[in-house]
């Protein structure tokens, strides 16, 4: 609406849009945004041979060592899937700077992620030292 102020959520999300277009240009794609916020992907890469349609999540908070993401729309969780996107970009602002994880939609089983700066879990076990999407971080290739 048209003098409403954002909440502090959605300007996080729409820094986090940026970020991620930033990123995409400096691989070499193409970014365009999509009309108004009806459609269920936030931003479409381009890299010439192929259009992907991408979703971009957020977290800058840090609960019990971990950043929590929701792989969901509306107030009802609906779940994403391929028919929605075909990517997740999940920017995490890590003390080390903003870190970026790129996520077929096909491999979120969960409407909830969780996410943790390699060897910075407060849990010292193997199981916690990397979360499970770490071999998604700086993908970029997956969207040519």
């Amino acid at each position: 609406m048209i003098g409403k102020e954002p909440t502090p959520t959605k300007l996080a999300g729409a820094a986090a849009e940026l970020l991620a277009a930033v990123k995409l240009l400096d691989h070499g794609f193409s970014v365009s945004w999509p009309t108004g916020d009806s459609d269920c992907y936030d931003l479409i890469a381009d890299s010439k041979t192929r259009i992907t349609r991408v979703q971009v999540k957020s977290s800058s908070t840090l609960q019990k060592g971990t950043y929590h993401v929701l792989f969901a729309r509306g107030s009802k969780k609906v779940p994403y899937n391929p028919k929605d996107i075909d990517y997740f970009v999940v920017v995490l602002m890590y003390n080390s700077g903003p870190a970026f994880y790129v996520i077929p939609v096909g491999e979120v089983k969960t409407i909830r992620g969780t996410f943790w700066h390699p060897g910075e879990h407060p849990y010292a076990t193997p199981h916690w030292r990397v979360c499970k999407y770490e071999e998604y971080r700086d993908r970029w290739d997956l969207l040519r």
